[in-house]
């Protein structure tokens, strides 16, 4: 039952890293209107319009919790073997990603003068981010200790890159500061859903 319910997990996990990538995709692929001309009250599905204020507004809220289902799943797998330590970091990350959830449905959907709920989106990524990334490190660190580096690096890189990312947006360079982010989480999702799929923990390591 529990390697069905895990199996199920990397699934999720998978299917978050898709909605991810579907995100990159440049709205100058997707059909018209796009933004920038007349204005459209009802842009068709699939435009590149619709696709700016509709899907990936829902395909980003839907990988992250489907990140929060899978990373759970991995937790509940392997809290027995984690120190104290690890598992600090580990409850810090979900809870960050979880916060980082709430900040996004708040924020999109947030009117357009609502810029009371906007705030409190940006207050809560604020808080979340830095639980995100600290976690997420030490999360990784402790399977790269007991030499499960698969997983290990699947959990820090994309800290590490998300770093980068902020670096970059902040010059200026945010269509290439995405990629760092999105690409990465979303091998992030790919490797960790097939460690679920797979099995393994790490106590079999110890």
């Amino acid at each position: 039952m529990w390697r069905r319910s895990s199996q199920i997990a990397g699934s999720l996990l998978g299917l978050s890293a898709v909605c991810l990538l579907v995100t990159t995709v440049p709205l100058e692929l997707w059909p018209t209107p796009r933004p920038g001309d007349s204005y459209v009250f009802n842009p068709p599905p699939f435009s590149a319009i619709w696709v700016q204020q509709t899907l990936r507004p829902g395909l980003i809220i839907g990988a992250n919790a489907l990140l929060v289902v899978g990373l759970s799943a991995v937790l509940r797998r392997d809290s027995t073997s984690m120190s104290r330590l690890q598992r600090a970091f580990a409850f810090g990350a979900l809870f960050g990603t979880g916060a980082c959830l709430l900040g996004t449905l708040l924020f999109t959907t947030a009117g357009t003068d609502d810029i009371g709920r906007e705030l409190t989106a940006f207050l809560i990524w604020a808080l979340a981010i830095p639980l995100i990334l600290l976690g997420l490190i030490g999360w990784g660190a402790g399977y790269l200790r007991a030499d499960s580096t698969r997983l290990g690096a699947a959990l820090t890189v994309p800290p590490v890159l998300a770093v980068a990312y902020i670096g970059l947006s902040v010059a200026g360079f945010s269509p290439v500061g995405r990629l760092l982010l999105v690409i990465p989480t979303s091998g992030m999702a790919l490797v960790v859903g097939y460690d679920l799929w797979t099995g393994d923990t790490v106590s079999k390591d110890r």
